[in-house]
């Protein structure tokens, strides 16, 4: 799940609590109906993943009929003439940091009002005369996000999660030992190597840093002796809201929203693009705090930055803190009110030659991109906004790629490379292939490459899989279309030489991708299983977990989550070598959130939450080629929120961490914050 569809799933349930759903559309109601009709594929999946622990999507679509939010979005006739992916101009070879005029990747715009003119002519919409809810969002928000101190449900039973550990030949991975396992601590579970992510917890071996479930503070709680102690609370001023936030080299580095500067709330000013979530979401300024942990008992705040939008994400490496938001504009009636369509960093407007115009004729929104030097936190090294309409992002250890999607027709995505070096950024490249990127994990960076893997729709929804490799000018210069026709995409893995993919209909498709010529990738390997996989993650040498669904053999019900270990020793010969059915169990985090699974081969351990009938618990497992998965633990989850718990480990302490509460495993405690 990205940041777009949390703050959305934020917002629905603030809205939605009091609505009664109509019997029509319960879960159970809304199954008999899709039963009497066939489906088509596409149908079929989005069913798949819905089943039980989806209800909250039903909840969401029901706010939307009941609020009656609806937008009507008029194509503008723009006098300007603005440049398409394939006009722009190849990069000069250049170091990050230099200024717009040198180069011509990108062109940045001349003024304000060229900008002005990219804004699209919005019908504007009072949805006060559609029926809504009479409670405002902000007071809906407060009340949802009271504090309130949340007890147990039970004690949490002693248990081990430390599996036995299996042989180098079995794993090829080291075993823990005595003299190690007190030392080492976990980290999260980021998408790139030796690039940091921010989290809701986190962890410096001795100390855990949890995000509270008001999302407004920090708690830092000691694990001393074994003990669960809360020594300190950080709580940000002027944030509406914490996002998640970094632990490193001795900082706490939080990263939130608040008001956007000069917004005041104007009482009945109804009228806005999008709807109420639009508005709502654009009143925001993204924010890093960072705070000294030299004396973690006392954090003490060395300094903050902001810049316009709401938060997208972060990434911290060799020092540097990159933070990206989303500032989504509307036209004002003065083409001179700058305020009102230009981004600021750290409360001044962007300079123009900082902004990059669209290669579209419209625009809505900046992806707006600052670096912070983590030793002077209260400065912005360097700002950069890409002005655009909406899009995705995928960070390799020296580039940051924006890609956005056009759904007009066939559906084609343009990629745009902003290289960072040393907090310094400098837009590069940019190119189009065709198709939806499903995620992060579908598009990867590697030996001066960019390797991507996506499906195309055409105008009638059908549906069909590509493999491309685009050189650093973000030229294809390799390709393969037309894989999986009737699929799409649910996961992917890309590993050096090698990539792996899944697409599912009826059974799951694993295919194998030679990339070691870049100029002629090959499909060299195909396995079909029942079920699908939706995150991939290496395991030890020539191992691949996938977890997903267990379907059956038309695809349609599943008997619960699925975890699969693969065998691609030979990538020409994927073997699936065993898999465990989690029963009843119809949802698991990792499945939209990566950050929230605990994998470590070296230590033998596979966890993550996951729901069934019972709510949410928190699992275990250690593997072993000849006995497969063992689950070794199965807890429910006692904290509240509806973001997924973080299971933390220090020595060989497993810890759970949701909202308010920490429960730690192999030593009984538990520790209401």
């Amino acid at each position: 799940m990205n940041k777009e569809e949390q703050d959305l799933i934020r917002q629905i349930n603030e809205e939605s609590q009091d609505i009664q759903v109509p019997a029509s559309l319960e879960p159970k109601a809304v199954e008999e109906m899709l039963a009497k009709r066939p489906l088509k594929f596409s149908e079929r999946a989005k069913n798949i993943r819905w089943k039980k622990s989806y209800t909250a999507g039903l909840a969401a679509a029901c706010c939307l009929l009941v609020c009656g939010v609806v937008y009507n979005q008029n194509k503008p006739s723009v006098p300007v003439s603005a440049p398409t992916a394939q006009e722009s101009v190849q990069s000069e070879s250049a170091e990050p940091g230099q200024t717009a005029s040198e180069s011509s990747a990108y062109r940045t715009a001349k003024s304000y009002e060229e900008l002005y003119e990219y804004l699209p002519d919005y019908e504007y919409i009072n949805y006060e005369e559609a029926p809504t809810d009479d409670m405002d969002v902000e007071e809906a928000a407060d009340e949802a996000q009271a504090p309130t101190m949340d007890a147990p449900k039970g004690a949490s039973s002693e248990a081990s999660y430390a599996g036995t550990s299996p042989t180098d030949s079995e794993m090829g991975a080291a075993e823990s030992t005595a003299e190690n396992a007190g030392s080492d601590y976990s980290t999260t579970n980021t998408r790139e190597e030796d690039v940091d992510e921010a989290d809701i917890a986190k962890t410096d071996g001795r100390y855990i840093y949890t995000l509270l479930r008001d999302e407004k503070k920090i708690a830092i709680v000691d694990t001393k002796g074994g003990e669960l102690k809360q020594t300190a609370q950080v709580e940000p001023e002027d944030l509406e809201y914490i996002a998640e936030f970094f632990v490193s080299d001795g900082k706490l580095i939080v990263v939130g929203e608040a008001k956007h500067e000069g917004e005041e709330e104007e009482e009945g000013e109804d009228i806005v693009p999008y709807g109420r979530f639009y508005r709502y979401w654009n009143r925001s300024d993204t924010t890093a705090v960072t705070y000294d942990l030299s004396n973690p008992e006392k954090p003490k705040n060395v300094g903050k930055v902001t810049q316009s939008g709401s938060y997208t994400s972060s990434r911290l490496t060799k020092g540097y803190l990159y933070i990206l938001s989303s500032y989504y504009v509307e036209r004002p009636e003065v083409i001179g009110d700058y305020d009102g369509y230009i981004p600021k960093v750290n409360g001044s407007l962007m300079d123009e030659d900082c902004i990059y115009v669209p290669f579209t004729k419209d625009a809505n929104m900046y992806e707006v991109i600052g670096a912070v030097d983590i030793a002077h936190p209260d400065e912005l090294t360097d700002s950069k906004a890409v002005f655009a309409y909406g899009g995705q992002l995928y960070v390799s250890g020296s580039n940051i790629y924006w890609y956005t999607e056009d759904w007009s027709e066939e559906t084609t995505t343009t990629i745009r490379r902003i290289a960072y070096k040393d907090g310094r950024l400098r837009a590069e490249a940019v190119g189009e292939v065709a198709g939806h990127i499903e995620d992060s994990f579908s598009i990867d960076e590697y030996n001066g490459y960019l390797r991507v893997v996506t499906t195309s729709y055409d105008k009638n929804y059908d549906e069909t899989n590509n493999v491309f490799v685009l050189d650093m000018d973000m030229n294809i210069v390799g390709k393969i279309t037309g894989l999986a026709e009737e699929e799409r995409v649910y996961s992917a893995r890309l590993m050096g030489d090698v990539g792996y993919f899944v697409t599912f209909r009826e059974t799951d498709p694993l295919f194998s991708v030679d990339f070691s010529d870049p100029e002629n990738p090959k499909i060299i390997g195909e396995l079909k299983i029942p079920g699908f996989s939706e995150y991939l993650h290496p395991y030890g040498e020539g191992r691949l977990l996938g977890i997903g669904m267990e379907t059956d053999e038309e695809g349609f019900t599943t008997d619960g989550v699925k975890l699969s270990m693969f065998d691609v020793s030979d990538p020409g010969d994927v073997k699936e070598t065993q898999k465990f059915i989690m029963k009843n169990v119809y949802y698991a985090s990792v499945m939209y959130d990566y950050k929230a699974a605990l994998i470590n081969p070296d230590r033998n351990i596979i966890a993550f939450s996951a729901e069934g009938d019972g709510g949410e618990s928190y699992y275990v497992f250690s593997y072993n080629d000849k006995a497969g998965f063992d689950c070794k633990m199965e807890e429910e989850v006692n904290g509240s929120g509806y973001l997924a718990a973080r299971g933390v480990y220090i020595g060989t302490t497993l810890y759970v961490v949701k909202g308010n509460i920490i429960e730690a495993y192999e030593k009984t405690a538990d520790i209401i914050l």
